[in-house]
Order: structure tokens, then C-alpha cells, then sequence
């Protein structure tokens, strides 16, 4: 009788402990289903800020950026865009995407230097592939370029110790020299002397507008149109996509002044407090908005001469020897700053590693 009031405690026992296991684990599973759910509803929306109007392929483009997520996330994942400096001057958003004040921005390579000089690589004149007859080439460079370890890659790796996650390096055609009259057509080093040239900033670009004997002037991109229209300067660098959609330019001259950059930044603190599935959309959507946008500007060539003939703007195209000339001058830049900037030489070899 005794044997059995024992057995009988024993098998309740383990009843017991099973019926409590089987709680926990269904306790346990409710929990996972609800951190579950609760991912996969939750919606995130990132604030962006930029410094460029609503009718510019830049705001557009991020419109597509913004399409892309929402579509690859099931509407999870989108963007809120804030154009023409609405949110701050372009020179403070790179500190506010640190700061945690915005997510997003595409600042330009020209401010992003101020945080990380090597980003001054794309001021340096006569960089990347230059060639009227074939503009193409440059395209190709550029994203051989951003795609390499020891070019791009390295430099999207060194803007996260600065805590900064660049999702795309974008790019257009080259910069080059514009000015609001025809008169003041700028063809070689003598023509440009004493002319006021508006820059977006950054020491290189400055240092090659003087080293042409003219003089650089920071303006904001939102009043740049102004400035042209009121004389307070002569003329500006922009591509030429860019120059025809929102100025009122009359000449420009092709040739290779500046290379800059927009990159597509967030907060890395940001990004790495989203959830897994999410970041990786963001990384491939980064990587796909770059290669759109070398389509688009690709496209956008074929059309610049038929647009500079509408609108009047008439587009000089040095010799070789008024090429030479501009080099003799523009060039000691790029040894200089190769001098100055830590991993500045190795980044120049990479390009001449990955000319095509």
C-alpha cells in the first residue's frame, strides 16, 4: 500500500512538471508570435532632409528611394522628405544625421569633407575619365570607382566611425564652369581671371576656382538663381543637367573642374536600430538608386546639347593645348592634398586602378 501512495505522488509529480513545461513553452510562444507580429506591422518612417528645390532629379530621386521601400517592405519602410533647406541649412545636416535630429540626407561631397577630408577627393579637377566624344567613359570610372575595396567601399567604411551609414554614392557628369552671359564666355585661364564663381564650398573647390584667377563665392543652392540674377556673381560650377533645369546661364565650358558627389546618408545609429529584413532593404535599395541614377544621367547627355540650343546656352570646347594649360594649373591641387590627407595617395592610385 505504501509502494503505491508513492507511486501515485511520483506520477502526479511528473504530470505536473509536464502540464508546467508545456505552459512555459506555450507562454514562450505567444510571446515570440507577439514579438512577431509587432515586427511586422510596425512601421518606420525616415525623416530626410536636403537643400535642393522639387523640381530637381535629386528630390525626385528620392521620391523613387521612398517608392522602392515602401513596396519592398510591404509599407513598412518609407521616407519624409523635406526639400530646399526647410529643415536646416545644407552645411548642418551631416551633424544633425549625427546628432539623431533627422535619419536621411544627401549632403554633397564638398560638406561631407568637413567631416571626413578624403571626401575632398571628388573636388580634385581632371579626376575621373574625361572624354567630349565618348562621356560615358566617365559614368564607367566613376562607379568602378565607388565599387572598389579600396576606393568607395573604404570610404563608406570610414564614414561609420564617424556614425554615418552611406547607403549610395551618387553622380552626375562632371562640374564645370557656367557664366549668366556670354560676354563673360569663359574659353581659357585669361577669360576666366577676375570673374565672382559661385562654389558649394570645400577648400579644393575654391583653391580651383583661384588657381584660375578668379574668385570663389559660397552660395546656398536654393539662392544661387538669385545671386545670377541680381550680378553678386559672374557665373557658377554645376553640370550641365543641372545648369539648364535651374539657372539662368548663357555659356558654359566643358571642362572637368570638379567631380562632386551626393551620397545618400543616415544615422548609423539609426539604421542599426531597425530590424534586420529592414536594413537589408535599405542596402540593396542604396545600391539600386545608384545605378538608377547612372541611367538617368546617362539618358539625360544624349539631351544636353539639344537644351543648350533651346535656350540659348552656348557650351565652348577647349583644344588640347587649352585643356594642357588648365591642367598645368588645376593639377598641383591633387598632389597637395595627396600630401595633406592621410590615405590620400592610395585613394588617387585606386582611380588610376580602376580607369577604364
Amino acid at each position: 500500500m505504501k509502494k503505491l501512495f508513492t507511486g501515485t505522488i511520483i506520477l502526479m509529480i511528473l504530470i505536473l512538471s509536464a502540464c508546467s513545461g508545456a505552459s512555459e513553452t506555450s507562454q514562450e510562444s505567444q510571446k515570440k508570435g507577439s514579438r512577431d507580429s509587432n515586427s511586422d506591422s510596425a512601421k518606420y518612417v525616415l525623416k530626410v532632409s536636403h537643400a535642393y528645390p522639387t523640381t530637381t532629379l535629386h528630390h525626385q530621386s528620392l521620391g523613387w528611394f521612398s517608392d522602392e521601400l515602401k513596396r519592398k517592405s510591404d509599407g513598412r519602410l518609407s521616407l519624409e522628405i523635406y526639400p530646399s533647406s526647410q529643415l536646416m541649412p545644407p552645411g548642418q545636416e551631416i551633424q544633425a544625421i549625427i546628432n539623431g535630429q533627422v535619419d536621411m540626407g544627401i549632403p554633397i561631397s564638398s560638406v561631407i569633407g568637413s567631416i571626413d577630408p578624403t571626401w575632398y577627393l571628388f573636388e580634385l579637377p581632371y579626376l575621373f575619365e574625361f572624354n567630349n566624344e565618348d562621356p560615358s567613359l566617365y559614368y564607367k570610372h566613376k562607379r568602378a570607382f565607388f565599387n572598389s575595396e579600396k576606393g568607395g567601399e573604404l570610404l563608406k567604411k570610414k564614414s561609420e566611425k564617424h556614425g554615418l551609414k552611406v547607403l549610395a554614392m551618387s553622380q552626375e557628369d562632371f562640374s564645370q564652369l557656367f557664366t549668366a552671359s556670354k560676354e563673360k564666355k569663359i574659353t581659357d585661364i585669361k577669360s576666366a581671371d577676375g570673374l565672382k564663381i559661385r562654389s558649394t564650398g570645400g577648400t579644393i573647390l575654391n583653391d580651383s576656382i583661384k588657381a584660375l584667377g578668379a574668385s570663389a563665392t559660397v552660395v546656398d543652392a536654393a539662392e544661387v538663381a538669385t545671386s545670377i540674377q541680381q550680378g553678386s556673381i559672374d557665373g557658377l560650377v554645376s553640370t550641365q543637367y543641372y545648369a539648364f533645369a535651374n539657372y539662368p546661364v548663357k555659356a558654359g565650358v566643358a571642362m572637368p573642374i570638379n567631380n562632386f558627389t551626393l551620397a545618400v546618408m543616415m544615422s548609423q545609429k539609426k539604421f542599426e536600430s531597425l530590424p534586420e529584413d529592414l536594413q537589408t532593404i535599405l542596402v540593396e535599395t542604396g545600391e539600386e538608386y545608384g545605378l538608377y541614377l547612372d541611367k538617368v544621367f546617362s539618358e539625360n547627355l544624349k539631351n544636353n546639347e539639344e537644351t543648350a540650343k533651346e535656350k540659348g546656352i552656348n557650351i565652348y570646347y577647349p583644344n588640347v593645348a587649352e585643356h594642357n594649360e588648365y591642367k598645368k594649373a588645376l593639377l598641383p591641387l591633387s598632389e597637395k592634398w595627396a600630401k595633406t590627407v592621410e590615405g590620400g595617395q592610395a585613394l588617387l592610385d585606386e582611380v588610376e586602378n580602376t580607369r577604364p
